[in-house]
């Protein structure tokens, strides 16, 4: 008999990560693709999964727009004649509390990827929680598991975007050829600069004020980790594919289903 599997599924506004997680917990190669951002068809998920067996189920955390989780919902059905399992933020789990007072408004990515974080401790300290993807997000969890809240600010590829939008005479080009936070001395390279600083700079500045009233860890996820990680003058570890981990660790634990 084959082994019963759950497809976890990661969809942001510009990209779709996926794995498969089996009965003994253990996760699969994670995987990624960037989706279109507009007129997302169930044939974009159909193409990406049609070598996949069937799952149990699909479980899936989502803040694209709508018509991404619809395209999903079609194709789940399409391959498998299976609904898939939106997942919302809860007011507390696996140790974890909600800060927000409308709880479900706090988004499913920033919930799991703290879950994860939180739950990937081996000592309890503060967590200081960023996702560089197309919003750059910050969340504050205390060792307690207690989520302090957080901030957002627009990704570097949205920074961007808004300038070559919006002004006439700016050079914006997608790719960051030399991230420094110096002075650059073209209007191209003011751009990249500019960007830059404001992302680590809010990433330190949180860090050195939560610093000062705890012992504090930060975690770094999302496209633009990396990138970002370069520059900045504290302390971080770099954790990859946060939100599927934290599906996988609630999927996992005692309180999924009850």
């Amino acid at each position: 008999m084959s082994e019963q599997l759950t497809l976890l599924v990661d969809i942001g506004n510009s990209a779709v990560k996926w794995c498969v997680l089996s009965e003994g917990d253990q996760l699969s190669t994670m995987a990624h693709h960037y989706y279109p951002a507009k007129n997302i068809m169930p044939t974009f998920f159909n193409e990406l999964w049609a070598d996949l067996s069937k799952p149990k189920k699909i479980i899936v955390s989502s803040v694209a727009k709508n018509n991404v989780w619809q395209a999903l919902q079609q194709s789940c059905d399409e391959l498998w004649s299976l609904d898939a399992e939106r997942m919302s933020s809860p007011k507390k789990a696996c140790g974890l509390s909600n800060a927000y007072e409308d709880v479900e408004s706090l988004g499913s990515d920033r919930w799991f990827a703290m879950l994860a974080a939180f739950n990937g401790q081996t000592t309890a300290s503060a967590s200081l929680v960023v996702s560089c993807g197309s919003a750059i997000t910050l969340d504050i969890i205390d060792s307690e598991g207690l989520h302090q809240g957080g901030y957002i600010l627009p990704g570097l590829a949205m920074m961007k975007k808004s300038l070559a939008v919006e002004t006439a005479n700016v050079s914006v080009y997608p790719e960051i050829s030399t991230p420094s936070l110096l002075p650059a001395t073209t209007t191209a390279g003011c751009v990249d600069a500019g960007i830059l600083l404001s992302a680590v700079k809010l990433i330190e500045a949180v860090f050195e004020q939560q610093s000062q009233h705890n012992q504090i860890r930060c975690y770094l996820a999302g496209g633009d980790a990396a990138l970002i990680a370069d520059l900045l003058s504290i302390k971080y570890v770099i954790m990859p594919n946060l939100v599927l981990k934290g599906l996988a660790h609630f999927i996992s634990s005692g309180e999924y289903g009850s």
